[in-house]
């Protein structure tokens, strides 16, 4: 019904008088109904809603002034160590015919990039061309929810050292600093036995990553050995894992963390070396290195098509230079590394797509050697898998080939009994076991997909 025209002798009635008591502000054409109250209406004193709305709305934003100029609004921020910093007004100018991102940086001043860095508060996205500016975006995160970048200090100094992009076979190894890394698709990367990437924004692995084994295995002996009889001892390999010494009855039963003291694999032990009724010269077989280690933080997603490979080494066959015809001569098989470590993080995700391949597969033990040995000489143990660990909110490895296996076991040479060969190393999984028989294969390693939200 419309509003009520009044002449004299109209009468008020209860409706129009209750419509009246209690006014809406809506533009319609009714009683009790009126025009919308616009930003002209009120008030510009100061403490009235208009200036405390505006300033409060205003605050740090930024505007179009002329050509490739901008011009932003004072206000404080809080930055990241915690310390509030009060930014007055001021001009700036930004880059022609490309995306301009305007932020208070770390040390709270505002500045101009082509990139966001991971510690900084975003202000607005300004597009231009033709030396003028086309489109602005607001990128102020008034009501947004969001981690204070220095919860996330193992992530370095906000990636001011830059984008590490590898397009051609190199090798790399120590801890790197960046911003953004990305391994392009057909080129290898040899790491030397650690790789450590630190990034505020993402790691792209299209390419190939082969990381070299890391830690020794037990030593061989070569030469001739002193008398016509002698045994020589084998050498048990290093790392903090299971590798064992020669024929070591039971084989380990356990695997180690990669998030304890150490975060490589072991070694495998060395083959002996056992020579009567004649001289010789020959070498001992030499244990398998155990595997690598490859580690990401990524504050971005980590994207993989490609291949990372930390895999144990494989035990060295042992040989015989030359010996009396009538020597009799054992040369079991050295056990091979453990594989090693792929550990990646992300606060945001990890995904690695059905093209995608981690290895951390342990090394092969060796064969058994002998010469006119009546029993059987053993192979070696194979070492076990390593460790592939994901961390991040959102873990995608749909069809990618994760490879955990433990090595296989070398083949004896004749048939027990006869002399036993060496273990393996061990990591995620144990070595395999060590007899006068055949060796046994590594056991295998260890997936660990964790999810977790970002503080």
């Amino acid at each position: 019904m419309a509003k009520t025209t009044f002449v004299n002798g109209s009468t008020v009635t209860p409706d129009f008088l209750n419509a009246i008591n209690s006014p809406v502000f809506d533009g319609q054409n009714l009683d009790g109904h009126f025009a919308k109250i616009t930003l002209q209406d009120l008030s510009d004193a100061a403490g009235q809603i208009k200036p405390e709305w505006t300033t409060f709305r205003d605050t740090l934003k930024v505007q179009a002034a002329t050509g490739l100029t901008i011009s932003y609004q004072g206000g404080s921020v809080i930055l990241a160590d915690g310390a509030i910093t009060t930014i007055s007004p001021a001009n700036l100018s930004v880059t022609n015919n490309t995306t301009n991102y305007v932020y208070v940086s770390e040390a709270g001043a505002v500045a101009v990039g082509s990139l966001l860095p991971v510690r900084c508060t975003p202000l607005a996205k300004v597009i231009t061309s033709a030396g003028s500016i086309s489109s602005m975006v607001d990128l102020r995160p008034r009501f947004q929810i969001q981690p204070r970048a220095n919860t996330v200090a193992s992530f370095g100094s906000g990636g001011y050292e830059g984008d590490l992009i590898i397009s051609s076979n190199q090798s790399l190894s120590g801890t790197k600093y960046v911003r953004n890394f990305t391994l392009n698709a057909g080129v290898t990367l040899t790491v030397s036995g650690f790789l450590h990437i630190i990034a505020s924004g993402t790691v792209t692995v299209d390419g190939t990553i082969n990381v070299t084994p890391i830690v020794p295995g037990g030593r061989g002996f070569g030469g001739t050995p002193p008398g016509t009889s002698c045994l020589v001892s084998a050498d048990s390999g290093l790392g903090p894992g299971g590798g064992g010494g020669h024929n070591s009855l039971p084989a380990p039963t356990y695997s180690y963390s990669f998030s304890g003291a150490a975060n490589t694999g072991s070694g495998g032990a060395a083959g002996l070396g056992i020579i009567s009724n004649g001289s010789a010269n020959f070498l001992t077989s030499k244990g398998g290195t155990g595997g690598g280690v490859f580690i990401v933080d990524a504050a971005l997603p980590i994207s993989i098509t490609g291949a990372i490979n930390c895999n144990g080494g494989n035990a060295s066959i042992a040989a015989i230079n030359f010996a009396d015809a009538g020597a009799a001569i054992a040369l079991p098989g050295a056990g091979g590394g453990s594989g090693g470590l792929i550990w990646l993080k992300s606060l945001v995700s990890i995904t690695a797509t059905a093209a995608a391949v981690l290895s951390v597969k342990g090394g092969n033990g060796a064969n058994g050697l002998r010469q006119n040995l009546v029993g059987g000489s053993g192979g070696g143990a194979g070492g076990g898998g390593g460790y592939v660990v994901l961390q991040s909110p959102n873990t995608n490895t749909t069809g990618a080939i994760i490879t955990l296996t433990g090595g296989t076991g070398g083949t004896a040479s004749g048939t027990p009994p006869g002399v036993g060969a060496s273990l393996g190393g061990s990591f995620g999984g144990q070595c395999g076991s060590a007899t006068d028989g055949n060796g046994g294969n590594g056991n295998i390693g260890q997936l660990i997909l964790q999810s977790f939200l970002p503080i």
